[in-house]
Protein backbone atom coordinates (compact mmCIF):
# COMPACT_ATOMS: atom_id res chain seq x y z
CA UNK A 1 0.00 0.00 0.00
CA UNK A 2 1.32 3.42 -0.95
CA UNK A 3 1.90 5.81 1.92
CA UNK A 4 0.39 9.25 1.69
CA UNK A 5 1.79 12.25 3.48
CA UNK A 6 0.10 14.60 5.89
CA UNK A 7 1.21 18.21 5.95
CA UNK A 8 0.74 20.22 9.12
CA UNK A 9 1.15 23.94 8.56
CA UNK A 10 2.79 26.65 10.63
CA UNK A 11 2.45 30.42 10.39
CA UNK A 12 5.59 31.32 12.32
CA UNK A 13 9.30 31.55 11.56
CA UNK A 14 11.45 28.47 12.34
CA UNK A 15 14.45 29.37 14.48
CA UNK A 16 15.78 26.06 15.82
CA UNK A 17 15.69 22.52 14.46
CA UNK A 18 16.73 19.69 16.74
CA UNK A 19 16.50 15.93 16.82
CA UNK A 20 16.28 13.30 19.50
CA UNK A 21 17.35 9.69 19.15
CA UNK A 22 15.00 6.95 20.27
CA UNK A 23 16.68 4.88 22.97
CA UNK A 24 19.17 7.65 23.75
CA UNK A 25 20.08 8.69 27.28
CA UNK A 26 18.69 12.12 26.39
CA UNK A 27 14.89 12.32 26.48
CA UNK A 28 12.76 14.21 23.97
CA UNK A 29 11.89 16.65 26.78
CA UNK A 30 15.57 17.42 27.40
CA UNK A 31 16.16 18.05 23.69
CA UNK A 32 13.12 20.36 23.58
CA UNK A 33 14.37 22.33 26.59
CA UNK A 34 17.78 22.76 24.95
CA UNK A 35 16.13 23.85 21.67
CA UNK A 36 13.92 26.38 23.46
CA UNK A 37 16.92 27.79 25.34
CA UNK A 38 18.85 28.10 22.08
CA UNK A 39 15.88 29.85 20.43
CA UNK A 40 15.58 32.30 23.33
CA UNK A 41 19.34 32.76 23.64
CA UNK A 42 19.30 31.88 27.34
CA UNK A 43 20.47 29.16 29.68
CA UNK A 44 17.97 26.28 29.99
CA UNK A 45 17.52 26.94 33.72
CA UNK A 46 16.21 30.42 32.86
CA UNK A 47 13.22 28.94 31.00
CA UNK A 48 9.88 28.62 32.75
CA UNK A 49 9.15 25.03 33.82
CA UNK A 50 8.07 23.01 30.79
CA UNK A 51 5.29 21.36 32.83
CA UNK A 52 3.46 24.71 32.79
CA UNK A 53 2.87 24.16 29.05
CA UNK A 54 2.89 20.40 28.43
CA UNK A 55 3.14 17.21 30.48
CA UNK A 56 6.83 16.22 30.11
CA UNK A 57 6.21 12.64 31.28
CA UNK A 58 3.46 12.15 28.71
CA UNK A 59 5.64 13.72 26.02
CA UNK A 60 8.54 11.40 26.81
CA UNK A 61 6.23 8.39 26.95
CA UNK A 62 4.64 9.28 23.62
CA UNK A 63 7.87 9.99 21.76
CA UNK A 64 10.71 8.40 23.69
CA UNK A 65 9.62 4.85 24.39
CA UNK A 66 9.21 3.43 20.90
CA UNK A 67 11.28 3.18 17.76
CA UNK A 68 9.77 6.23 16.05
CA UNK A 69 9.14 4.43 12.78
CA UNK A 70 6.20 2.50 14.19
CA UNK A 71 4.47 5.75 15.12
CA UNK A 72 5.98 8.11 12.56
CA UNK A 73 2.64 9.84 12.08
CA UNK A 74 2.57 11.07 15.70
CA UNK A 75 2.97 14.83 15.84
CA UNK A 76 2.56 17.12 18.82
CA UNK A 77 2.55 20.88 18.88
CA UNK A 78 2.38 23.21 21.86
CA UNK A 79 3.30 26.76 22.76
CA UNK A 80 5.83 27.94 25.35
CA UNK A 81 5.44 31.69 25.73
CA UNK A 82 6.18 33.08 22.23
CA UNK A 83 7.63 29.82 20.89
CA UNK A 84 5.66 27.21 18.95
CA UNK A 85 7.15 23.75 19.42
CA UNK A 86 6.52 20.89 16.99
CA UNK A 87 7.63 17.34 17.81
CA UNK A 88 7.43 14.44 15.37
CA UNK A 89 7.84 10.81 16.40
CA UNK A 90 10.79 10.24 14.06
CA UNK A 91 12.83 12.61 16.24
CA UNK A 92 12.37 15.92 14.41
CA UNK A 93 11.78 18.96 16.62
CA UNK A 94 11.18 22.46 15.31
CA UNK A 95 10.90 25.62 17.40
CA UNK A 96 9.28 28.61 15.70
CA UNK A 97 9.08 32.24 16.78
CA UNK A 98 5.40 33.12 17.03
CA UNK A 99 6.23 36.85 17.00
CA UNK A 100 7.52 36.52 13.42
CA UNK A 101 4.49 35.48 11.36
CA UNK A 102 4.94 33.94 7.91
CA UNK A 103 2.70 32.67 5.17
CA UNK A 104 1.51 29.17 6.10
CA UNK A 105 4.06 26.52 5.20
CA UNK A 106 4.40 22.87 6.21
CA UNK A 107 6.06 22.47 9.61
CA UNK A 108 8.10 19.59 8.20
CA UNK A 109 8.44 18.50 4.58
CA UNK A 110 5.89 15.74 5.18
CA UNK A 111 4.69 13.35 7.79
CA UNK A 112 3.99 9.78 6.70
CA UNK A 113 0.48 8.51 7.44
Amino acid sequence: MEQESLNVYRGCTPVVDAEYESGSDVSPTEVIIEALAEAAGIDPIELPPLYEFVDPDALDHLFGEHDGAAHADALLSFQVETWNVFVRADGCIRVCDNTQPTEPEPVFESTPV
